[in-house]
């Protein structure tokens, strides 16, 4: 008797891809604490945010916000960095990203709005009148959201500069279609909300980055903004960090997005893992993509870190553990430096377009 062959019906392989990518994220993004002594110093980080989750009844703070739609809240969460005894020589000399600190959510303290906008205002008055907008991607809980969050304005020296948008994802490896339809719903909300920011700090003032799925969100908030406002520039630097979004459809909107920010810089990898699946997934290239796939326009600046050691099983997550990446974007921010005046940066050419590449091998301090 042959034997009975079986088929997977397409759901089961998208299932079984996200599954792989998010598994990849997990693995470089989380740690067992119970596994690891405390020990050496510690650094509390506090990070403004709004958030458009749903209130949980859990008593500790990593519950304090769910993973469904809810109404618009606001406040600060409190992040505590501390030192692993005898890892920090190991984690700088390591090929590939060793955690030196444990990261923990420490407190959640949510604002009025009145509250909210008046500690905005001191911070961006603290801060020369910058404020630096992070929004983050899919797979993502609240309280891994304050971690990155935390992590990013702690390692690009930012203080209280940074505010973290965090809307409904799950949190979940295999609901990419939920959070999906869930960024769609926040893309209003978050429109709403970023001329609010607009209205109150302007144009010059405000530094919009964008993560993975997060990137989607703010493209379609933007392009959202840009039918009211055609050819007005609205915010500084557009940074989009290994965007999971339809690179066709991204040069489609582009005439409509350019105006809206000073400067459109575009980070991708050709060892973004979970980008890849995402393009299975999709039957379309992503625009964080390199190599063949790799993104290349005269209205965007674009920058190849695909010669950086990636570090972490998914290379999808490298803003926040590569130094290089780090300090390049900390030059475009802090400084407002275009990429031909950062260091570190080689220029290339492909069909006449010209584009940069990080090299690991000129980027000292």
């Amino acid at each position: 008797m042959q034997p009975i062959k079986r088929y997977w019906q397409p759901r089961q392989w998208i299932s079984l891809l996200l599954y792989c990518a998010g598994t990849l994220l997990m693995a470089e993004d989380g740690m067992a604490r119970e596994t690891v002594q405390r020990g050496g110093d510690s650094t509390l980080v506090s990070v403004l945010y709004a958030t458009l989750r749903n209130h949980e009844n859990g008593n500790k703070p990593a519950h304090y916000y769910g993973d469904s739609r809810g109404r618009l809240s606001m406040g600060v969460c409190n992040m505590e960095f501390k030192a692993i005894n005898g890892l920090k020589k190991l984690a700088d000399s390591a090929p590939f990203y060793i955690p030196d600190r444990i990261r923990s959510l420490e407190g959640i303290e949510e604002y009025s709005a009145e509250e909210f906008w008046k500690s905005l205002d001191a911070s961006v008055a603290r801060n020369g009148g910058r404020l630096v907008f992070y929004i983050h991607g899919y797979n993502i809980s609240f309280e891994k959201a304050c971690k990155r969050a935390a992590t990013f304005q702690r390692e690009l020296g930012l203080h209280d500069r940074m505010l973290l948008f965090s809307w409904p994802a799950n949190g979940n490896l295999l609901t990419y279609a939920q959070d999906e339809a869930d960024l769609a719903w926040s893309a209003h909300h978050l429109e709403q909300f970023l001329a609010q920011l607009f209205d109150r700090f302007g144009a010059s003032h405000i530094d919009l980055v964008a993560h993975s799925l997060g990137a989607r969100g703010v493209l379609l908030a933007l392009s959202r903004m840009g039918l009211r406002d055609p050819a007005r520039q609205l915010f500084n630097e557009l940074v989009l960090i290994a965007p999971d979004v339809d690179s066709e459809m991204f040069l489609q909107q582009l005439p409509r997005l350019r105006p809206l920010a000073r400067r459109i810089t575009l980070y991708a990898s050709d060892n973004d893992r979970a980008l890849k699946l995402s393009h299975e997934v999709h039957g379309s290239p992503r625009l964080g993509e390199a190599g063949k796939q790799l993104t290349l326009d005269t209205r965007i600046e674009t920058i190849d870190v695909s010669a950086l050691n990636a570090g972490t099983l998914s290379g999808h997550i490298y803003h926040q553990h590569n130094h290089q990446v780090i300090a390049d974007i900390k030059e475009l921010i802090d400084g407002g430096k275009g990429a031909s005046h950062r260091r570190g940066l080689e220029r290339k050419y492909r069909n006449g377009i010209s584009y940069w590449m990080l090299n690991p091998e000129d980027h000292s301090p």
